[in-house]
């Protein structure tokens, strides 16, 4: 009998690492589920992989910081606070910071984070969204496995629309925003492929549209990845409610 409990204890614990092996050898995201899974130690505690951004080749990836992580900085007064990092997974490999006053992290109220890929994965399209629409949109460019430029794409937005805000002398969006992207109908941002980014939407102080003193404006504009700058564009001031 004592050579029967021994067999199957046995068996029992080649099952149970066979299972850990299995575990160990999955790739990140494959459930589709933000993870630490394939983090180093000293990352998996506090960082989780967005599954949604996971390059096609499953080479690249966005981490953002556990609620957990967000609370500690929070409540330290961290000076530098969190910071989501742009990563090669394997092997793991911290590759630059989104620069962003507005990092996401874990169940952030109307927060969230997206990537868009062409199929060869040389560039990605990273949405930071807030509660009406995107709050960044960054630009990531990769060559030989490296990361080589980033541009946020809608700060290069902003500042097309800027001359015209200010001219019509509208009423800020908030303290923080002087007016926002509305991204309640579908993205503004888009890529096309690997070698445009298609800017189509409203921006506006005012996205519930009950002030009088508000301003809207629509945007066509045409970011060339290569040469990166805005190949068209095309500002239509909106006429409803806004500020002379």
């Amino acid at each position: 009998m004592k050579l029967v409990f021994n067999i199957v204890a046995i068996v029992a614990c080649v099952v149970s690492s066979g299972f850990s092996i299995l575990a160990a050898d999955e790739e990140p995201g494959a459930a589709g589920e933000d993870s630490s899974a394939g983090l180093p130690d000293a990352y998996a505690k506090d960082y989780l992989i967005a599954a949604s951004t996971i390059s096609p080749d499953k080479k690249f990836a966005v981490i953002y910081p556990t609620l957990d992580a967000e609370e500690a900085a929070e409540n330290a007064n961290h000076p530098e606070g969190i910071k989501n990092y742009v990563v090669a997974l394997q092997p793991f490999t911290v590759m630059g910071e989104l620069q962003t006053k507005y990092p996401y992290f874990q169940n952030q109220s109307n927060g969230g984070i997206s990537a868009e890929w062409p199929d060869d994965s040389s560039v990605a399209l990273i949405t930071l969204d807030g509660k009406w629409g995107p709050h960044d949109v960054f630009l990531l460019e990769f060559r030989d496995g490296k990361l080589v430029r980033t541009t946020n794409v809608l700060a290069k937005a902003h500042d097309l629309l800027l001359p015209d805000y200010r001219k019509s002398k509208a009423e800020p969006y908030n303290d923080i925003f002087d007016f926002i992207f509305d991204g309640e109908d579908g993205p503004v941002f888009k890529l096309d492929g690997a070698n445009r980014v298609i800017i189509d939407g409203d921006a506006t102080t005012d996205p519930k549209g009950i002030s009088e003193h508000r301003w809207s404006a629509q945007l066509k504009a045409v970011w060339d990845v290569s040469q990166g700058k805005f190949t068209s564009q095309k500002i239509t001031r909106s006429t409803s409610k806004q500020s002379n």
